[in-house]
């Protein structure tokens, strides 16, 4: 296993910072991407990444379905208006009965033509009207002078003699270059032309079209309004895609890191394994050797509190070291156990006070008369306790005061172990859960890492919250076997 100890000497900072200006502006924005800005180490960048990749597509799919869309509704109503107005001519048409002068248009139009001609003219927002015989030439025109000629070619005009509304939108209302539309300028507005096919009522025959400039201005208002729904409706739909997306991708980005953190625990478990297991072969049987001269030296000289007895204290701490790195390496919960929870709590805190009563220390117990049982083996379950406590004593001084109080529900039971003594500094306290990581001259950094490896593994939670100078406080939840 490598352990990586810090980056390589290559730095990577934004140019738009002012740190390097040589670096161009692309390859800050790749390394912003690829996560190695401001020190970052680029193993998770899919934040960024998604930030980048999924901003433009959503939002190219939001432009493209807002402008499909607001098309589509302006034509679909374009196309219903023209619709409208075709039946309504039709509909005329057929009362009129003008047949007849569509098919030989001589001299001037009987009156029922007239009328047509003029109902025609009367149709709400006309701007001009012209009628053309199936030859091309204009039968009628609300601007006379119109009247009798055939103009160039015009593909509207031979679409709808097919039999087609044909529908033309000018936004602008800038004047066309067609012969038909001369005198007709409509600055800075709309307008539509619609090309009305009008056929005979017995035979079906086209007998002519109807060209009709039309200003709608409540259509356009319509249409202006659903358009805006639409590209509000997209902008929306599309922002709250990425909220969601983006929020999926950061809970999978943390559930990466903290697997990350697993795999790296689980890599230094597989070492402290292997070095258990030396540990344990080579150590423990001199350790046994030495403890029993050093026993049996005091026990011939009667010196109890000299050399041997010091000897006999380090022999037991080195086991204790020992044992505490054989647990960790294995699965401590993996025994199928129960704990009473206060007798637990009771012992641990016995094992401390004559060491706390000795250099002037205060301990406080605050326990109930049943704390209910918890699903782990007494032994395993008094390791964090005993961690917790020996910490406790190690950060508080003469006069200054431990205290261990706890509390239950019907689920759980949750214990707090709070101290007045030194506390812990702001740049340590991210790092206390870290194996082999310690500030004592004489630590081995295992303690915390092992307690919160064993409350995880049963189900619980532990806090620590601290402030240099200001003491201690740590917080388990633990839950309870059911009664």
């Amino acid at each position: 296993m490598a352990v990586r100890v810090a980056d390589g000497p290559e730095q990577y900072i934004p140019a738009w910072k002012g740190h390097d200006p040589t670096v161009s502006r692309a390859s800050n924005w790749m390394h912003w991407l690829a996560g190695r800005d401001a020190g970052g180490d680029g193993r998770y960048a899919l934040t960024r990444w998604f930030a980048a990749v999924g901003a433009l597509s959503i939002g190219l799919f939001s432009l493209g379905m807002g402008w499909l869309l607001s098309s589509y509704l302006q034509g679909r109503m374009l196309e219903r208006d023209a619709a409208i107005g075709r039946d309504f001519v039709q509909s005329i048409a057929n009362i009129q009965q003008v047949v007849g002068y569509f098919r030989s248009p001589k001299g001037q139009p009987p009156a029922s033509v007239a009328e047509f001609f003029a109902h025609v003219a009367a149709m709400p927002d006309v701007l001009r009207a012209n009628v053309y015989a199936p030859d091309r030439r204009v039968l009628w025109s609300s601007r006379p002078e119109l009247i009798g000629q055939t103009f160039a070619a015009n593909d509207e005009l031979d679409e709808s003699l097919k039999g087609k509304v044909v529908v033309n939108l000018d936004e602008d209302g800038h004047e066309a270059s067609k012969a038909e539309h001369q005198g007709l300028a409509v600055r800075n507005v709309g307008y539509v032309e619609n090309y009305l096919p009008v056929f005979d009522e017995r035979s079906r025959d086209l007998i002519g079209v109807i060209e009709v400039y039309r200003q709608p201005v409540a259509l356009f208002a319509a249409i202006h309004a659903g358009q805006r729904l639409i590209w509000l409706g997209s902008a929306g739909g599309g922002l709250c895609l990425f909220a969601v997306l983006l929020w999926f991708v950061l809970r999978t980005e943390r559930a990466l890191q903290q697997q990350q953190k697993r795999l790296v625990e689980a890599e230094t478990l597989a070492i402290v394994g292997e070095l258990s297991a030396a540990v344990a072969h080579s150590i423990r049987n001199p350790l046994v050797s030495i403890r029993t001269s050093a026993e049996l030296q005091r026990e011939i000289t009667g010196d109890e509190g000299g050399v041997n007895s010091e000897i006999m204290r380090n022999v037991d701490r080195i086991e204790h070291l020992v044992r505490t790195l054989l647990t960790y390496a294995g699965d401590p919960t993996e025994r199928q156990a129960s704990a009473d929870l206060g007798d637990v709590l009771r012992e641990a805190s016995q094992r401390f006070a004559p060491d706390l009563q000795t250099h002037g220390k205060q301990l406080e117990l605050d326990l109930p008369a049943d704390l209910g049982k918890v699903s782990a083996d007494p032994v395993v379950l008094a390791q964090v306790f005993n961690s917790l406590l020996a910490n406790a004593v190690e950060a508080t001084a003469r006069g200054d005061r431990v205290r261990l109080s706890a509390q239950r529900d019907a689920l759980h039971a949750h214990i707090e172990l709070a101290d007045n003594g030194a506390g812990i500094a702001p740049g340590q306290l991210q790092n206390i859960f870290k194996p082999f990581f310690t500030t004592k001259p004489r630590g081995m950094g295992m303690g915390l890492p092992l307690a919160r490896r064993i409350v995880l593994r049963l189900g619980g939670q532990i806090q620590i919250d601290s402030r240099a100078g200001r003491g201690t406080v740590v917080r388990l939840q633990l839950p309870l076997i059911p009664e």
